[in-house]
């Protein structure tokens, strides 16, 4: 720990196991008095790129190594504590939006969002991205839902952009396996103003089946009553079609829901993940019918079905 330690003439380098980050290994060292945050060089993935620190702290182990092995190095200042360099690029962009945009502004939020993943990607994905925000808006416009169920909240992007759209009714239930990102999504939807309008899950599909009917129930209604009007799929591609079952099994959704799924790979997400073909899901099956499927890449792209009923 920091309290262990000291300030030796030399500099003392310790490695940290790699539990403590998903995609890297961190180790500080002192030098003088000042403590250092050194990180190892990764090739970027999806830990990386959305993991940011997912585990805690590990104990040190007390293994010598050079700094020339151990990448970079990020000095900590006396202003900045060496806890700012934990959480990666999700914690740095709620601090960006915090800094950059007046409370309450949703556009603006949306807009400083958008200018700092276009700054740290370097605008790679864009042109797929620009799609879908517009695929996104047009269909909320379209359809108007009034309940509605986002899969992977992610930093809470897309639940604004879809809880600026609802009715004065409407309310959005978002779903986040990731403790630490479903609390900065929930800090961001707070700052934007729609704290009202958005409920942040944490936990998976079928550990929040009751939870989910118990926020969108109107007083009185019998929750399995409870229907939703519109699901985006937005987390790991390979449990777009198993979600999708879980939600029809508990009777959440159903003829006239609108589901919108984005198969599309983004910079950072993990290309190993499997699954269900979810275009073909749905053309193989006659109780949906496809509104719209724009390809953004290769196989990927984004599809906007309709359950039916089927006679």
């Amino acid at each position: 720990t920091l309290g262990h330690l000291s300030a030796p003439p030399a500099f003392r380098l310790w490695r940290f196991p790699s539990a403590m980050a998903s995609s890297s290994v961190r180790a500080l060292r002192a030098v003088g008095g000042r403590c250092l945050l050194q990180r190892t060089n990764a090739s970027p993935s999806a830990a990386s790129c959305h993991g940011g620190a997912r585990r805690g702290l590990g104990h040190a182990e007390s293994t010598l190594v050079h700094a020339e092995s151990t990448g970079s190095v990020v000095q900590v200042s006396n202003q900045k504590h060496w806890t700012a360099f934990m959480y990666g690029r999700e914690r740095q962009l709620l601090v960006h939006v915090v800094n950059s945009v007046e409370e309450g502004d949703t556009d603006g939020v949306l807009q400083s969002m958008d200018d700092f993943w276009g700054h740290h990607f370097g605008m790679k994905g864009a042109d797929s991205w620009s799609v879908r925000k517009g695929l996104l808006d047009n269909t909320m416009k379209s359809k108007r839902p009034e309940r509605c169920l986002e899969l992977g909240t992610y930093c809470g992007y897309s639940a604004l952009r879809i809880a600026q759209s609802l009715p004065e009714q409407g309310k959005l239930v978002s779903i986040e396996v990731d403790p630490l990102f479903g609390a900065i999504a929930t800090k961001i939807i707070e700052y934007a103003g729609l704290r009202d309008k958005v409920k942040v899950l944490t936990g998976t599909v079928d550990t929040k089946l009751r939870r989910i009917q118990e926020v969108l129930a109107r007083p009185g209604e019998d929750l399995d009553a409870v229907r939703l009007n519109f699901v985006l799929c937005d987390h790991s591609k390979d449990r777009f079609v198993p979600d999708l079952e879980l939600l029809e099994n508990a009777k959440l959704v159903g003829p006239g829901t609108i589901v919108m799924g984005d198969t599309t790979l983004y910079p950072g997400e993990d290309a190993s993940g499997g699954g269900p073909n979810l275009l073909s899901h749905f053309a193989a099956n006659d109780k949906f019918r496809i509104q719209q499927h724009i390809g953004t890449d290769k196989s990927s792209g984004i599809t906007v079905c309709e359950w039916q009923h089927v006679v």
